[in-house]
């Protein structure tokens, strides 16, 4: 039988916070501790504070903390246990009997029904392209260079022109019409009657993450189609999302995670463009903006984003769309010096060959050049608010920058694209930096401050003092049980119930141990249990030193609390439903027993 605790805190053991969050975020070093933008509400300062120290990550906005468990469990929204193992993966250990307690995720009926529809559709897709009336999409996608490897890593196919043949075919494969319209790609053409609405064309699949066909994009070979449009799009299903998915992100992931970047692309051929000189990590949007959740999908790999769109101006305004939705996100990116070319990757590939795509995706600019030159050559600025919003857009930016030739190289080019006085914008940038210089006061003394020290309660800060010392050393433990028993406030009573039932199990206190066993329990609020723990931990201002005075005192200060609020509450119960005279007269016999009692 595998004891399932003793599993997890070995896992804990063998595990380094920086490691496993490293592998999802980009941290950066500050002190001791590293810093991060917190993925767990809309952040765009690092916010997120992880310390090798205590092996513990805290983020001092929205409260979200604990150890690495915690962090995985709620960045990939998992298990308990489906995030222990993941951590066990990030660190390279393999305990036995982890993959025995870690239960399966529950099986989606409807899910698996369509991504098995899918599979069998992509699979006769592939098969007709190699079919006499298949010819004529082999012959466009050799038209455009996409040789049989190409062909065959991205699964591509064609749609047979009888689309009614195509969901016989999916009924003959044993999938109900039910399943192959969720998936979809029927088109009802008479009552009872559906054909595929891919059909006559050639079919791009689109995958999940996992790598499982989850839609299509169609395209005519006829210069005119029946619909007259140029694509047909899997409609959003119960699988498909285009705001969900990158296009290749099944492929890339893995390859960017081993190169340290990942190309961000505008559509299909491009992908293929990539592939044919050798580059795996490659994504594109499919024409759409880009989403909070490709964002996510972006931000899970930790590496540099590389934006590469057409280098029309549509494709130059997405970008600079994009990079401004990037940088909000605080994910680390560059953008491709298209050097105001019009051509994309694939034209640039078979018009100038490997070499000149090789060069082309090497050139970046960062986040500001690239602005400066999409408003001096694609868009240039033509109002005064235009022009004074874009100012105000990178005075944040111009005022971090130290080196003075830089800053006058970049003053004299918002000169000429303002057509502002350069002094003038220097005069504003100065100013920003005392404005930042001011916040950065303003942040320092409110961390220094700490008002609900006022606002709490003597008997509140005293508990939460005991709890503190209790959470890193037995002998305040010990204490506790036979002094205190239990606590007044209600957080701390359940940490100091759940340290206790810990060390009984595993006679020591070890922190991270006590939040996976919290992590477990049955608990409704436990994310905040560990919120406040976490909290408690960091705090700054506590004893560092524990002994028996520091103690005493704080359990004589408890006795004291808590028989005034006992005594206060009588008073008040006893001035329920008396006239004003008779509750003055209790008033004054109460006032005077406190002062014979000082």
């Amino acid at each position: 039988m595998v004891d399932t605790n003793q599993l997890v805190n070995e896992v804990i053991k063998h595990a380094d916070i920086v490691k496993v969050v490293q592998n999802y975020l980009t941290l950066t070093k500050k002190g001791k501790n590293y810093v991060a933008i917190c993925p767990f509400h809309d952040d765009t300062n690092p916010s997120m504070v992880v310390s090798p120290e205590k092996q513990l990550f805290k983020c001092f906005v929205c409260g979200t903390g604990g150890n690495a468990i915690s962090f995985v469990k709620q960045y990939e929204h998992v298990s308990f246990m489906e995030a222990v193992k993941k951590v066990a993966e990030i660190s390279g250990y393999h305990p036995e009997g982890l993959d025995s307690v870690v239960k399966s995720k529950p099986v989606d009926e409807k899910q698996n029904a369509i991504i098995k529809c899918l599979h069998d559709l992509s699979l006769y897709y592939q098969f007709a392209l190699n079919t006499p009336e298949g010819k004529e999409g082999l012959e466009y996608f050799e038209s455009r260079h996409l040789d049989s490897d190409i062909r065959s890593k991205y699964k591509l196919g064609y749609a047979f022109k009888d689309g009614k043949a195509t969901i016989d075919f999916l009924l003959k494969k044993g999938h109900s019409i039910k399943t192959i319209e969720d998936s979809g790609i029927a088109k009802m053409i008479s009552v009872g009657n559906y054909a595929d609405m891919n059909e006559g064309r050639v079919v791009f699949p689109i995958c999940d993450p996992e790598g499982n066909v989850i839609g299509f994009s169609a395209r005519i070979l006829q210069a005119k189609s029946e619909n007259g449009m140029k694509y047909v799009n899997t409609p959003e299903t119960y699988l498909f999302h285009k705001t969900n998915n990158l296009y290749n992100f099944h492929i890339a992931k893995d390859a960017a995670k081993l190169k340290g970047y990942i190309y961000v692309c505008e559509g299909f051929m491009d992908i293929f463009a990539l592939s044919k000189i050798g580059i795996d990590a490659a994504v594109a949007i499919m024409g759409t903006a880009l989403t909070k959740e490709h964002i996510q999908l972006l931000r899970s790999l930790n590496v540099e984003v590389r934006l590469c769109l057409d280098g029309d101006l549509p494709g130059q305004s997405a970008m600079m769309k994009i990079s401004n939705e990037l940088a909000k996100a605080g994910l680390k990116f560059v953008v491709i010096d298209n050097q105001n070319s019009t051509r994309d990757p694939d034209e640039i590939l078979s018009e100038s060959g490997e070499e000149a795509l090789k060069e082309y995706l090497s050139k970046f600019l960062n986040r500001f050049d690239f602005a400066l030159n999409y408003y001096t050559q694609s868009n240039p600025l033509k109002t005064i608010e235009q022009k004074k919003n874009l100012l105000k857009e990178f005075l944040p930016i111009l005022s971090k920058i130290n080196s003075q030739i830089e800053l006058d190289n970049y003053l004299l080019k918002l000169e000429k694209i303002t057509g502002f006085d350069r002094e003038t914008i220097r005069t504003y940038v100065n100013k920003n930096r005392l404005v930042q210089n001011d916040a950065a006061n303003v942040a320092k003394a409110l961390r220094d401050f700490h008002p609900e020290r006022k606002l709490m309660q003597k008997l509140c800060l005293a508990e939460r003092e005991m709890l503190y010392q209790m959470l890193g050393n037995d002998a305040a433990l010990s204490f506790f049980e036979r002094n205190v028993g239990s606590f007044y406030d209600d957080m701390y009573r359940q940490i100091a119930n759940y340290l206790i039932e810990y060390h009984k199990q595993y006679n020591s206190i070890e922190l991270n141990g006590l939040i996976s066993f919290i992590e477990q329990s049955d608990v409704k609020d436990k994310d905040a249990i560990i919120e406040d723990l976490t909290r408690i931990v960091d705090e700054n201002y506590h004893c560092k030193k524990c002994n028996d005075e520091l103690l005493n005192n704080l359990l004589e200060t408890m006795q004291d609390e808590k028989s005034r609020i006992s005594e206060e509450d009588m008073l008040h119960e006893s001035l329920e439903n008396k006239d004003e005279l008779e509750q003055a007269r209790i008033i004054a016999e109460f006032n005077k027993m406190k002062t014979l009692k000082k």
